[in-house]
């Protein structure tokens, strides 16, 4: 360092920690150039100031190193203020941020002077820095940023700088970039404390610069020092950054004018104050023009500095980190908080942030803002000129149909592209070299899921406003767009807002033209899907069963009676009375098809909700026939990536999979979760969902890596979006127990499949049909596990009598359950038993296979070891060749994921046995 800087008169201004050609030690400096100070060299002086001088020293152990020593004349420590002061250097060590110089150490010489260790700091001070560097207004503010970072870092330590100002920021470049190391952090803060019984007390507690102080510490408030005179100080900085020179520059001098009674200019004004030409000259080194820099002023950053620079503390930005999160604001084209909001202003905030990715692929978003402008001008006019208020009326009824329908077209895919696109325009515009490093951080993001955010945030919350605010005396126009802003939330997957617009839709409606009205109806029908979409089935049903009564006047058959009537059998299918679902369903589909024709799509949808049904119960060869011909029809009809044929590809896709083709299905999958992500979004819930089913289908194929990474993503993403006790949370977790479970990880597994039993006996109840297939999972986990036998049949003891009475005899995880007693007993040694359940199974599975399907290894295999230890190795080795031996003949590479599941059994049980005593 090379003296005080000139622009900065402060009294401590000559105590640097950076690097610099240094001063002659001045006659009386009280350690000499080879003097020790503990494991300290002096090497010599930095500076000097009013509280004391900084030396150049050697750090000679434990490391060497370059470090900057600050020795405070300020007083001797006795010993109650050498305490005081140990406790300030344990704080001020705590600190650790990348802008904030280290304080490696502290202590006292043995004269009783306090001293400092701090990290050594090449640099120049920040305004210095960036004048001479020519920095541009954003580079500016992604700097000073950085400072507030490190001035926040320190303020949750604890720790108040107090004398905040370009000499002790001082910024350095590595690897190119600019980077900012605060020195001084806190040091006035632990002279003042130590030494607060001492007649200096005062006057350190005031330490700092006055050019940079907060009316507070300068005594005029009256009141103690807070992190909010940091602020201060940064909004002071601030000013300078902008500006070129500090508030009141150029004014009287003789007193404080930003701690006084009198008004701050902005830095607009302070520009405005140059010399001829030097406003130019100053927007150039900012890299604007000049009329642009003071727009930017004037309407946005005064704003930041004149609220981090109140006189009244309570008025100016809470902390650092708030003043942050406004200049990021700023450099995101986002509103600012200390600006006084208006439409025009927030507005010209998001087209100026989006006018690249708006231009490309949001023209609907702009139609919709548009469509609010030109209602509520339309509306305005019409409240000043009542004469014409019949032509207004009719006027703003076809502009809202026009805004609703542009709503209603709202394509995040088409906006995700359109942002990506015009992000991958600008880097290679501005610096093709990282386009490389672009593409790769592009590629781990979901554009979709930004547009999302962007219509929610930006579009919709902003006209649900202007909805409430400017069509308080328009109720049915404000209906109408609160329906098309529920649609477009229930498509966006945001179903807790839609839900609550279209109960505001059907409170109108029904106050209007009674609970019995089409529109009422309709309205009660979107709000009741929007809430089992919440995970609200309970209360979905409530609201489909009053609806129903409000719908008895109807006639069988009529559209919105009928949807409802579907949506009940849904809802009652999915709080676990399935049988009573299953017949609803089959029930509706009789009825409509003597009266519509079979490409009907009220027909196909009733015919869709049955085959799932179907599919879940068991009846598996049945729901994929029907979704096999769905498929095809509505793919025809409707196109590949319509809405409704990708919810068909979904279900027949999961239902190849419970049929055992699981090539084709997870092949299937993969299409449907990549479109699924590519529309709507990674994080969608429908791209979440089939996501999910695709990990699944992984697992059956033993493509164990990617399963489990795809199925704890997706875990992550519903435990953060809806909770641990979330159904679909609760789901994927099950689908990672039974992954863990498949790779031997069985601790983890009995863990995680205990914890959801816990959760769905409370939430769903014992017999809720989840809740009966993960009892019956847990016995079989625990039997693989090699638990006790005692521990497993408890476990069989609840869930077989559950499956039989919730899901049937003929329900896979029934069949299952049954399995799964045969091979205890059979691991317990009661081979009677044992023997009498394989047979039963084996004569049940022989019934209904039909010619050309293999016979079920697993069984075979297990009946023929109860026969074998029973004492009959004849009618053993008879089972063994007519139900196994083709599996064990089958060449490796004509097996299918299915037979080396069986083949896995086999060895597991082995295993297991061979571990075991008899009967253990």
């Amino acid at each position: 360092m090379g003296g005080i800087e000139d622009d900065d008169l402060a009294p401590t201004e000559g105590l640097p920690t950076r690097a610099g050609p240094g001063e002659p030690p001045a006659a009386g400096a009280a350690l000499a150039p080879g003097a020790r100070l503990g494991r300290y060299r002096i090497d010599g002086v930095l500076g000097r100031g009013g509280m004391g001088e900084v030396y150049r020293a050697s750090q000679l152990e434990p490391v060497r190193r370059t470090v900057a020593i600050k020795l405070l004349h300020a007083r001797r420590l006795d010993a109650r203020h050498l305490a005081y002061f140990e406790v300030e250097r344990q704080l001020l060590a705590q600190m650790k941020h990348p802008a904030i110089a280290q304080v490696y150490d502290a202590g006292a010489t043995p004269e009783g002077f306090p001293f400092f260790v701090m990290e050594f700091i090449e640099g120049r001070p920040l305004t210095s820095f960036c004048e001479e560097h020519g920095l541009s207004l954003r580079e500016r503010l992604a700097l000073f940023i950085r400072v507030c970072e490190g001035v926040q870092h320190a303020h949750q330590k604890g720790v108040i700088h107090r004398d905040l100002k370009p000499g002790n920021i001082l910024v350095s470049e590595v690897d190119g970039r600019p980077l900012p190391k605060i020195i001084d952090f806190g040091i006035a803060t632990a002279a003042s404390r130590s030494l607060a019984a001492g007649e200096r007390a005062g006057e350190l507690e005031r330490a700092g610069t006055p050019d940079y102080m907060s009316p507070e510490q300068a005594g005029l408030e009256g009141v103690e020092v807070d992190t909010r005179s940091d602020v201060y100080s940064l909004g002071v900085l601030l000013y300078e950054l902008l500006a070129g020179r500090r508030p009141g520059v150029g004014e009287d001098s003789t007193a404080v004018a930003h701690t006084a009674s009198t008004t701050i200019r902005p830095p607009s004004a302070q520009i405005e104050t140059l010399a001829p030409g030097s406003a130019s000259a100053r927007a150039g080194q900012l890299g604007l023009s000049k009329p642009r820099l003071r727009r930017v002023l004037r309407s946005e950053l005064d704003w930041v500095v004149l609220k981090a620079m109140r006189r009244d503390r309570a008025e100016r930005y809470s902390s650092a980190a708030e003043l942050v999160q406004e200049l990021q604001r700023f450099l995101e084209d986002r509103p600012l908080q200390a600006v006084p909001p208006s439409r025009r202003y927030v507005l010209g905030k998001y087209l100026r942030r989006h006018r690249l990715g708006l231009a490309a692929a949001a023209s609907v978003s702009l139609a919709v803002l548009s469509g609010l402008a030109v209602s509520l001008y339309s509306l305005q006019q019409a409240r000043e000129q009542r004469e014409l208020a019949e032509q207004r009326s009719a006027d703003l009824e076809r502009v809202t149909a026009f805004q609703q329908s542009m709503l209603e077209d709202i394509d995040v895919e088409t906006m995700g592209q359109g942002i990506a696109s015009s992000l991958r325009d600008q880097v290679t515009k501005a610096a093709p070299a990282t386009l490389p490093a672009f593409e790769q951080a592009l590629a781990a993001t979901s554009p979709p899921d930004l547009a999302r955010e962007l219509v929610d945030r930006e579009i919709l919350a902003s006209a649900l406003l202007a909805i409430e605010r400017d069509f308080a005396d328009q109720p049915g126009l404000a209906a109408e767009l609160r329906n098309a802003i529920g649609q477009v939330q229930l498509a966006l997957g945001l179903p807790a807002q839609a839900s609550k617009q279209f109960q505001a839709v059907a409170d109108f409606h029904e106050r209007v033209h009674g609970a019995a009205a089409i529109e009422t109806l309709a309205a009660r029908s979107l709000q009741a899907d929007a809430m089992a979409r919440d995970g609200r089935p309970d209360e979905a049903l409530a609201l489909v069963e009053r609806i129903l009564g409000d719908a008895a006047s109807l006639p069988d058959g009529a559209d919105v009676r009928l949807d409802v009537e579907s949506q009940q059998a849904s809802l009652v299918f999915v709080l676990g009375d399935r049988p009573r679902a299953r017949a609803m369903q089959q029930a509706l589909y009789d009825r409509e098809r003597t009266r519509r024709g079979a490409d009907d799509p009220k027909l196909l949808m009733l015919l869709d909700e049955l085959g799932l049904s179907r599919g879940r119960m068991g009846e598996i060869a049945e729901a994929r026939a029907i979704f096999e011909d769905l498929y095809a029809r509505r793919r025809a009809s409707l196109g590949p990536e319509h809405e409704t044929t990708l919810n068909t590809m979904g279900r027949l896709a999961v239902m190849r999979a419970m049929d055992g083709d699981l090539a084709p299905a997870a092949q299937l999958q993969r299409e449907r979760a990549g479109i699924s992500a590519r529309k709507l979004g990674a994080e969608h819930p429908v791209t979440l969902s089939e996501r999910g089913n695709l990990a699944n289908m992984l697992l059956g194929l033993r493509q164990y890596e990617e399963a489990e990474a795809l199925m704890r993503s997706v875990l992550e993403a519903r435990q953060r979006l809806y909770g641990d006790d979330a159904a679909v949370t609760l789901r994927t977790k099950l689908n990672l127990a039974s992954l863990l479970a498949r790779r031997r990880q069985f601790e983890e597994a009995l863990r995680m499949e205990d914890e959801l039993l816990q959760a769905r006996r409370r939430l769903l109840g014992p017999e809720h049909p989840d809740t009966v297939f993960l009892e019956v999972n847990h016995a079989s986990t625990m039997h693989r596990a090699a638990r006790p036998t005692a521990s497993v049949q408890a476990q069989l003891d609840r869930a077989r009598p559950l499956a039989v009475r919730v899901l049937g005899t003929a329900h896979p995880q029934t069949v299952m359950a049954e399995m799964m007693q045969g091979l205890v007993w059979l691991r317990a040694g009661q081979l009677p038993q044992a023997i009498g359940q394989f047979e039963a199974l084996r004569a049940r599975a022989e019934a209904g296979r039909e010619p050309g399907d293999e016979p079920n290894a697993r069984l075979g295999w297990a009946l023929a070891q109860a026969l074998d230890r029973a004492g009959n190795p004849d009618r053993a080795r008879a089972v063994l060749a007519s139900d196994v031996q083709w599996l064990l003949d089958l060449p490796a590479d004509q097996r299918e994921a299915r037979h080396e599941d069986v083949l896995e059994f086999i060895q597991e049980e082995t295993a297991n046995r061979a571990d075991r005593p008899p009967g253990g």
